[in-house]
Order: C-alpha cells, then structure tokens, then sequence
C-alpha cells in the first residue's frame, strides 16, 4: 500500500472515538440494536458513538446481504461468495431511485432489514471511501464502517442534519456490478493506487460512466438483433458485387500497373465509379436498406418479448408451491395469446402493426428464395415479385415453370390471401368499432354558442320544447345532451315525443344532439363543448332520494368550476335542485357561480297560489312558456331619465314590470311610480320575443286617465282548504300557505299516510323543526283518494289515529288541490300512472261535489256552487285527455317548471323575477275584477293603456284581461300582453284584470 493511500485514511483510523464506535460494533453484522422507537430501525445511526449512553433494548436479528434477495439465486441458495475474496464484497450500484443525482453511484451494504424490507448502504465517495479502493483491498471492509461511524459521530457534533452517512433502499434500486463496472474500478485503482494520479482517476470515472450509462444501453441486443446481423452480411455483399461490375475495367490491369493508376486522376475515376453504381443501382440500396430496417425492429421487439416471457416464467416459479415446484404453469400458445390480447387490448395500432409485420415477412421471405432459385438476382426486382404476389393472387401463373419458383410463388400467394382476408377483418372491425362509437355518443362535439343539458329526467323535454320555441326567431339552434344513458335510449325518447299525436314536441328548426357519459368528468365535459356553450342546464337524476340528487348537483358545480377552460367563459350555469333546505350548499361551494332553482318549492308555490285564485294556472303557464309572452332584459338609451310611470305607455307591443339597476345590478319588480330610469339600467318587460318591441314615440296621453273608484275595504275570511295526496316537501307547502291564510283558516291533508307516521315525515325524519303556524290548524284525514267512500265524508284523526269528531263534506272547503302522491311514486307510479290516480280523483270529487249541490239547491235556491279543484298534471300528454272531462282547473307543473328552468338558461336574471312573483313577500300575480279600476255605472268605455295607468294609482302593473265571454283557454292571447292596448274597448262587469301587486 502506498504511502499516498495511507494517507488518506489514517486520520480517521487514529480518532480514538471511531475505534471505540468500531470496536463495539465488530462482529455484530446481522444485528440491529432497538432504541425507544422499535419501529424504526434507523434510529441506531443517530447514536453519537457514547457506549455507556447507548439506549438499552433487546436484540433482533437482520439478514445478513448474502441471504437477503439481491444475494440469492433463484434456488434460494447465496449468488455471491463469502467475504473472503474481494470478488465476494457487498458491492452495488444504485439504479431506478428518483434522485438522478444518486443513481449510478456505488455503495457498500452492510445488512437487508426483511422487516422493512431496505438495505443499508454506505454511499462510496470521495477520497477516503472510494470504491475503487475498497473493491481492490487497499480499505478494508472494518475501516469502511469504522469511518462511517466517524463521520455520522461528527455530524452529530456540529449538529449537521444533512447527511448520516447510511441510506436505505429498496431491493428495486440495487444491482450487482457487472464487468463494465469492475473494469472501470480498475482503470480508477490503477490511476489512483499506482499512478497517484486523483484527477486523472475521476476523469476515467466520468469517461465510464458517460460510456456505461448513455453511450452503450442503446446499443443492446434488441437493437442489433440476429436478424439484421443475418441480413448485413448479405446485404454487404450485394453492395460489393455491383461495385465490382462498375469496376470491371480496374479489376482488368495487373497489380504493378493498378499501383500507377492511383494517382489524382485514378482517384477521381475510382469515385466516379462509385457514384455511378449509387445512381444506376439506387433501388438496389433503398430495398436493402428497408429490409434491414424492417428485419431490425421486428426482431428487437420479438426478442423483447422474449426476454419479458423468460422473465415472467422465472417470477412465477417462485410463486409455486407443493409438488408444482420447478414446472411451468402456462404453455407458450398460452403466453401468446395473452400478449397478443394484451397489445390489442391497450394499443388501437396494434392490429394494424401485426398486419404490416406478416406481410412484411412473407414479402421478405419470399424475395430471399426468388433470388436465390430465379436467374435475376437482383433484390429490388424479387421484393417486387414477391409484393403482386402478394397483392394479387392471380400474378402467380405468369410465374417460370420452374418447380420450385412456382412453390414459392403459391406458397407467398396464399399468405397474401390470408393477409388481405385479416385486412379485411381488421378494417371492417374498425368501421363497426366507429359506427358503435358514433351510435353511443362518443365523438366530441364542436360547436359555440348551444345550450348543455346535463343529465335526463321527466323534464327534460319539456326544456328542449321551450329552447326550441325561444331558438325559433334565430332560425333554431343547437341543444346538447350529456347523461348517464344510452344515447340510443334518449333518441327514441325524443323520437316518440316528436311523432306522437297528442301534443307532439316540435323542435322548429333547433338540433338536438346526444352524448352518453359521465357529467361529473371534465373530459366528458370538454367532449360537449361547455366551455363554448351559452348556457348550461344540470338536471337531477330520476329514482334518486332527493338529498342525493342534490348532493350529486354540488358535486356538479364543482366540477365546472375546476373546469378551467369553462370558468372563463360567458356561459351561466342552471342548477335544478329538489330540496330547497340544499340550497344554501351552492354559495359555499360557488357563490355567485349558478343560478339554483328548486323545483319542488316552485311547484308547491305555483299549486298553493293557483288553488286560492282559479284561473291562475292559465295565466302562468302562458306567462312563464316561450309560446306567448316571457320576460326579457333590455336597455333603452331614449327612456332615460323617464320614471317608470312615464314608461307604462312606451312599449305597443310589450309590458314594462320593472327595472334592474347599472348601479346595484338589483332588479326592481313594480317598482314606485317615481323611480327614475338611469344610464344603464336596463327595463323587463313581458313581449312575445326579444326583437318583437320597440319604443313608440310616447304620444298616448297619460295625464288625463281619471281616477280609480273608491275602493271598500277587502273582508278576509277564514279559509277551508284541503291537499288531498302526499308530497315530500309538504311542511314546506304548508308554512308558504300559512303565510297567506288569515288566522284560524284549516288545512285538512287527505291521503294514505297513516296519522302516526306524518309528524315524522313533517319533520323530514328529524332533519327539520316542529311546524310553527300562526294562522293554520291542521287537520289529518286518512283516506284513499281514488275511493269514493272515503271521500264522501272525511272525518279528522288525531296524531295517533284517532277520531276526533269532526267532519267535513268536500262542498265545505274554499279551495281543494289534487296533488301527485309520491307514496305512489315511490311504490314504482310513473308520470302516466300518477296523473291517472289525479284524474281519477278529480272525477270523483266533482261529481260528489255536483251531487252535494244538486241536493242543497233543492232546499236553498242560493246555494254557492262549490269550488273547483285543482288537479297537479305531470306529463303534458295529459293535457289533451282533460278537455274530454271538462276539467278546467289543472296545473301542468312539470311544464311550468321546465318553462322556468328554459327561460332562466336563456336570462339568469329572471330566477329573481320569479322568485319574487311566486313569494308571499314580494310582487304576486292577482286576477282582479274590472270594478277595482273603472267605475262601470258612469264610465266603461277605456283602452287597456288607461287601466294600466289607473293600477299604476294602486301600485299594481296591469299585464292582460280576460273578458267575461271568453274562458282563459280562448283568450290566451289576452290575458298576458294583449294586442292594440290603446284601443278603446268598453268593459262588462264579468272583465278580469291581471295584475302584478304587493297585496
């Protein structure tokens, strides 16, 4: 050993602290001493070398290298010698770790934890632990954990928590050194050791590893496989007959004379030669060059493939068990079938790969036997021959009719058939595979400026009804459908709707499209063109309980909103929610984000106000459908600095209901008679479209309108109101009814619910507080509603099922309203089914009703004719099936609510529009007798601008009349923005006026 070597590693042999740490741990290799925390075993690194203050535990034994898994052969037995020779040193190389800096390195194992399942390795580095040092004996093994010690010991001192010395790894990340690595240890120990050149030895180290690490894994056997080293030779001895066939008159003069022909000029015609031979044999060298590609790459991947079965069929004897030890479990036919339904599997090319490898092949083949039996030699010309045999089987009869040329000729021909016959397959499976694609809806859609609709539900074509007819001034426009259905499912659906005779689904000119897939992901989401759209409608799944249909929708707006390319975007987003106590979800995930309309709650809103004012249903239903007059936005420059009674008279064609303000973005409905229009604000009104109203030129008189009459004071009466059916969201109905009734008035709820189980479903099983009403009494009946027995006389129960006495007849009540039980619903009703039992409850009550008042008329001539019930309609089909009954008193709230949910797509604003004319709190829609406004004794004779005016005195916006003549069905045109407003026309006292007002 050198002096210089001596050197280097003496320092740390004479530190009497290392000798102490060594001495103790000599010998114990293969033991782990357990500190406080017996988990973790590394803690026995952080001791700072003190004997006495060496934290006491038990002893667990560790594996020593040579039987952990890098030491052992595949027969369980050491690969590697004891440490006797140097050649049996716990040497590795780190490979496949995620810290680039470390992979490459050498380093020293001294134990494999089978608990943990790592190796403690001592990276070697530096001067003092190279590795070139250790492997060729000039550092002994004991000094390399001497100084590992050491240093950990004086890291600790200076209290450096950066680098202890050991690492752990995973068996995954070292592998044995090989001869490449061994010879470069020894180029680094004979630079080093001999030479005592440090330099010159890490400039070797850098050469080898650059040469180990990047210049010789892309030269593996896959890449220069046996075929192309086959095809080399030959192709190399092609090149060198043609070369000598240009060269035939050098060959001609004798070895003396060739001497004195090298000159310049020699020179010159020697590479003109060459260059001639390249231009006259050019398809000679492309056709060579494309065999030894093609034969290349299929050979590396064949031999890849190898190399992954042999090591597959290895790993899984080591799996068997009992007497299956040491024999393979699977055959090759069987492997390779797996590979190939592997490939086709996770690879679309993959098909189209194998098809161009065997054809490939058989052309090979078959022009490497033509040159060889066929007097042409030459290879360009047998890949060509090989090819039309190949391509066409009938090229084989012109073949020579030499025996073996036409063996080889059929025998390549019937591979082109069996080729093209797996071409044919191959492209008639992708054509099957897109038009099956195209059939499910998975092709993206590319287009601006449509309408999303995300997710199928019993509205849903009551919404694309509604976009069509409010697309149909547009010349129609694009409705896209992405739901968790097949799309063939939803065509039909659509299909039957359009070609239905009762009250067919007319799309007008707009394209409907749909997409099956999953709303919630972001790829399916970008597949439909959200980020483009002009709107985005998310309906609830059917068959789902409410609280999870709405969970579902958060989870909704959640996944547009982390959808980057849509939050940047103009397009709104409609939320259709069941439960209005989900409600308050929606801002705490997105505020401001979604427009939410709780469906349930408007529907109940809708039946409680139509039940109390007849003839209501018609009115709303034409004012919320794009079919009549809707609501619309717009600012008018030329009506600023108006007030909003100077703008009652200013639209022909339209009728102004309030103001949404540029400074506050809130939206005034029937605002005060003053309030001034300013820069920005922007008016709504009720028109037929949005390009169907103007501004007239405010010529109509509005000073001279007179008065309204003197008005007596409005005597409200206790109410009797029955719900007959149950709704999940009843405690919600009954607290907006209390807010309408005067104190004292009763509800009487009539259905199959038995009296025990209401006050829990009331409470929505604990969700939700006990009722607390003001002016209701609630009254429980249980009863069928499609029996006429229990409807004849309906006697009260109390909360446990028992009579109380009281009794009522159905002629008794104010108002009556047929609901859609859900209790039949979730016994598996449809919306046909349900609407039968409505219908069928409604017959029932009308004609108890109509005997009940037959029967009174005979003794009392003034006798009030009983109240109409309103029947709840869920499927619009039904409409046409009402007329046959002359029921008049309906309410399609499936159709209002899809009308609502259209129109809101179509302007987010008008969510707070209908909030507040569907509230007690704000703004409701009345129907008013023409006395309220005209004193008919002395005045009838008014256009509809002077009405409108005079309810203007009352803080009221008239918005239509029906005539006394004419039921609601008949004067649909008039009820909601009638035509020619400042025509005179003379009143009757049957005239009613609709109106929107506080009361």
């Amino acid at each position: 050993m050198s002096s210089r070597s001596i050197s280097v590693i003496n320092p740390f042999l004479a530190n009497p602290t290392c000798r102490r740490l060594g001495s103790s741990m000599h010998g114990s290799v293969g033991e782990e001493i357990e500190l406080n925390h017996p988990d973790d075993p590394i803690c026995i690194l952080s001791s700072d070398g003190n004997e006495a203050e060496m934290p006491r535990g038990k002893l667990r034994r560790k594996v020593s290298f040579f039987s952990s898994p890098l030491g052992l052969n595949t027969n369980g037995e050491s690969s590697l010698p004891k440490p006797s020779s140097r050649k049996g040193l716990p040497m590795i190389k780190i490979v496949n770790t995620s810290r680039s800096d470390m992979n490459g390195k050498l380093g020293y194992v001294h134990s494999y934890y089978r608990t943990r399942e790592r190796y403690s390795v001592t990276l070697l580095e530096g001067g003092e632990l190279h590795p070139a040092l250790l492997y060729f004996g000039v550092i002994d093994a004991e000094d390399v954990k001497h100084m590992k010690f050491c240093r950990e010991s004086e890291m600790q001192t200076n209290n450096d928590q950066g680098f202890h010395g050991t690492i752990f790894l995973p068996p995954t990340t070292v592998v044995h050194l090989n001869f490449l690595d061994i010879f470069s240890l020894f180029l680094q120990y004979v630079a080093w050791h001999i030479l005592g050149s440090p330099p010159f030895a890490r400039v070797i180290e850098k050469v080898m590893d650059t040469l180990i690490n990047k210049v010789l894994p892309p030269m593996k056997l896959e890449n220069f496989s046996m075929f192309f080293l086959l095809v080399l030779p030959v192709s190399l001895a092609k090149m060198y007959k043609i070369l000598v066939d240009q060269w035939e008159t050098l060959t001609a003069i004798g070895s003396s004379d060739l001497l004195g022909v090298i000159d310049a000029s020699g020179v010159t015609l020697s590479l003109s030669n060459i260059l001639a031979s390249f231009s006259d044999h050019q398809g000679e060298y492309f056709t060579l060059s494309l065999l030894l590609i093609g034969t290349s790459v299929i050979a590396r991947f064949t031999i890849s493939e190898y190399r992954l079965v042999r090591d597959k069929a290895d790993a899984m004897l080591c799996y068997q068990t009992g007497g299956n030890q040491g024999k393979k479990s699977f055959s090759k036919m069987e492997m390779f079938e797996y590979r190939i339904d592997y490939y086709f599997s996770t690879s679309k090319w993959a098909k189209v790969a194998l098809l161009l490898s065997f054809t490939f092949m058989l052309i090979a083949v078959g022009a490497g036997l033509l040159v060889v039996f066929m007097d042409d030699h030459s290879i360009s010309n047998a890949v060509w021959i090989s090819w039309t045999y190949v391509a066409d089987p009938g090229t084989h009869a012109d073949c020579p009719e030499s025996f073996l040329i036409r063996l080889i000729s059929f025998t390549v021909t019937l591979g082109g058939m069996l080729i093209f016959a797996l071409m044919i397959g191959i492209i008639s499976d992708y054509i099957a595979e897109k038009v099956d694609d195209l059939k499910k809806g998975k092709s993206r859609i590319i287009d601006i400026d449509h309408t999303v609709m995300l997710g199928w539900n019993d509205k849903s074509l009551a919404i694309i009804q509604q976009v069509a007819l409010a697309n149909e001034s547009e010349g129609g426009g694009t409705i896209v459908v992405l739901a968790n259905i097949e799309k063939e499912e939803m065509e039909e659906t659509l299909a039957s709707a359009v070609e239905s005779n009762e009250n067919p689904l007319r799309l007008l000119g707009t394209e409907v499209i749909f997409r099956s897939g999953n709303p919630l992901l972001e790829s399916e989401l970008r597949r439909v063109s959200t980020q483009t759209a002009r709107s985005v409608v998310s309906l609830t799944s059917e068959g789902t309980d409410p609280d999870e249909a709405d969970a579902t929708q958060v989870r909704q707006v959640m996944a547009l909103k982390a959808f980057d390319e849509f939050v940047g975007s103009q397009c709104h987003v409609v939320i259709e929610v069941q439960d209005i106590d989900n409600q308050e979800l929606f801002p705490l995930v997105a505020p401001d984000f979604a427009e939410v309309v709780v469906t349930h709650d408007i529907i109940g809103r809708l039946m409680i106000q139509c039940a109390r004012c007849p003839g209501l249903a018609s009115v709303l239903e034409e004012m919320m459908g794009f079919e009549g007059s809707e609501f619309y936005f717009e600012e008018w420059p030329e009506l600023t600095g108006k007030t909003f009674y100077d703008i009652t008279c200013r639209f022909n064609d339209a009728v102004p209901l309030g103001i949404k303000s540029s400074s506050d973005g809130k939206v005034y409905i029937n605002p005060a008679n003053d309030h001034m229009i300013n820069e920005g604000d922007k008016i709504l009104v009720l028109a037929e479209d949005n390009d169907s109203y103007e501004v007239n030129a405010g010529d109509f008189d509005t000073t001279s309108v007179g008065n309204v009459p003197k008005l007596m004071p409005d005597t409200k009466k206790v109410e009797r109101i029955m719900f007959c059916g149950w709704r999940r969201d009843m405690a919600d109905m009954i607290i907006q009814l209390d807010e309408y009734v005067e104190k004292g008035s009763e509800l009487w709820l009539f259905n199959e619910v038995p009296a025990k189980e209401r006050a829990t479903l009331l409470k929505d099983k604990g969700n939700k507080e006990d009722l607390k009403l003001g002016n209701l009494r609630i009254c429980n009946v249980v009863g069928n509603p499609i029996i006429r027995r229990d409807l004849n006389k309906m006697r009260a129960v109390d909360d446990f099922g028992k009579a109380t006495g009281q009794e009522i007849t159905l002629d008794q009540f104010d108002s009556i309203l047929i609901l859609a039980d859900s209790v039949a619903i979730e016994n598996g009703a449809n919306m046909m089914s349900s609407d039968s039992r409505s219908l069928s409850s409604l017959l029932i009550i009308q004609d108890i009703q109509k005997k009940m008042y037959e029967n009174k008329k005979k003794f009392d001539p003034n006798t009030p004719m009983p109240c109409s019930p309103i029947s709840e309609i869920l499927d619009s089909r039904t409409k046409s099936l009402l007329s046959v009954v002359n029921c008049k008193g309906y309410i399609m709230s499936n159709q209002i609510i899809s009308s609502v949910i259209a129109q809101v797509s179509e302007e987010k604003d008008i969510n707070i529009v209908l909030h507040e004319i569907l509230t007690a709190d704000g703004s409701e829609t009345y129907i008013r007798s023409v006395s309220r406004y005209v004193d008919l004794e002395n005045e009838s004779e008014l256009s509809f601008w002077d009405i409108a005016l005079r309810a203007r005195q009352l803080q009221e916006v008239a918005i239509g009349f029906k005539p006394e003549n004419l039921d609601f069905k008949q004067a649909a045109h008039l009820i909601i923005n009638p035509p020619d407003k400042s025509i005179v026309r003379k009143w009757a006292p049957g005239d009613m006026i609709m109106t929107f007002s506080e009361d």
